[in-house]
């Protein structure tokens, strides 16, 4: 909370002929708690743990935070007014909105607060009452960004997705590997997301279609996981690869990293890891399997077995998953 009051100090009293340049990415939303008046710092907590636990996209959880603090949803750049404010955006969401990266302090959107009801509802968020009563009232109402007060504002994207996939792309390229850019926007449970790129792999190295082998597949995005088990370990891109592992099982030539950008892949010490068609059978030797780690959401204890999880450390950048899958043609 000391971080956001120290924000709202430094552009208080600020004239038009001032200019306020923000640098943007994601993790603001959990740096920047400032729970609005009649809520607590443990309540914002809370309505954050809930939204994590929910499985919802991140769309939908930033659009419900920002009806629930004072500085997201535009509100710190109404706070700079009449000043000039420009967003420089490193964005870690399906799609670069950048209303969505970090909550949008910068950035408001149009997305009211019944829309948020709608969504708290059709996800089954179980909220505090207390948050909830705030979000039905008028005080949670959001900035409009058609309100004038924003008009000479400007925002840019300056990191993204798309361009780390393309980066890599013309990396692999350079290798003489082709490469596909299968979506910047993929959302979803992870365990699904990664039986279908499996699902994907398998065709190309089976009957070479929908793409010929070699070939490198890329995707990003930002999947959810829907916590189930009690005591496991891991991040959604573990997750991915697990469900990912599994479904290649006894596979030649194929091979998948999946990580967060930011070299942290939820909340433990790794950004993701990598997997093959030898995964889970090496699990399986181990005494392991992959369908219990994952019925207890224990992704990171599987490959921590394998010794297969990828620790770069914090990256001090963010722009959301990186999966690359590599198809290689049978040997011989």
């Amino acid at each position: 909370m000391a971080a956001s009051e120290a924000l709202f100090d430094a552009v208080r009293g600020l004239t038009e002929r001032d200019l306020v340049v923000a640098l943007v990415c994601g993790g603001g939303s959990a740096l920047l708690p400032a729970p609005p008046e009649g809520l607590t710092l443990a309540e914002e907590q809370a309505l954050n743990r809930a939204l994590l636990a929910s499985g919802a996209p991140i769309g939908v959880m930033n659009a419900i935070r920002k009806h629930a603090s004072r500085i997201k949803g535009g509100r710190l750049a109404a706070a700079c007014a009449p000043a000039r404010v420009v967003s420089l955006i490193v964005s870690d969401v399906p799609g670069d909105d950048p209303a969505q990266v970090a909550s949008g302090p910068t950035v408001p959107d149009a997305v009211d607060a019944r829309a948020a009801l709608a969504m708290i509802e059709a996800w089954k968020i179980a909220l505090p009452e207390t948050v909830l009563a705030h979000i039905r009232s008028a005080a949670s109402a959001a900035p409009d960004p058609r309100d004038p007060v924003f008009a000479r504002n400007e925002v840019h994207v300056i990191a993204s997705a798309r361009i780390s996939l393309e980066a890599a792309a013309a990396r692999a390229g350079a290798q003489g590997v082709p490469a596909v850019i299968l979506s910047d926007a993929i959302e979803g449970e992870a365990r699904d997301v990664g039986r279908v790129h499996a699902a994907l792999a398998r065709e190309v190295a089976c009957r070479n279609r929908p793409f010929v082998a070699p070939v490198v597949m890329l995707s990003g995005g930002e999947t959810t996981v829907t916590l189930r088990g009690d005591g496991g370990r891991g991040g959604r891109n573990t997750e991915f690869l697990l469900a990912f592992a599994q479904a290649v099982d006894g596979l030649e030539g194929i091979h998948a990293l999946a990580a967060d950008t930011d070299g942290i892949d939820g909340t433990e010490d790794n950004a993701g890891a990598f997997a093959d068609g030898t995964s889970a059978g090496r699990l399986r030797a181990s005494g392991h399997d992959a369908m219990t780690a994952l019925a207890r959401n224990d992704a990171w204890g599987a490959f921590d077995q394998l010794g297969d999880l990828f620790i770069p450390g914090p990256t001090g950048t963010n722009v959301n998953d990186f999966r690359a899958i590599l198809v290689r043609p049978p040997m011989g």
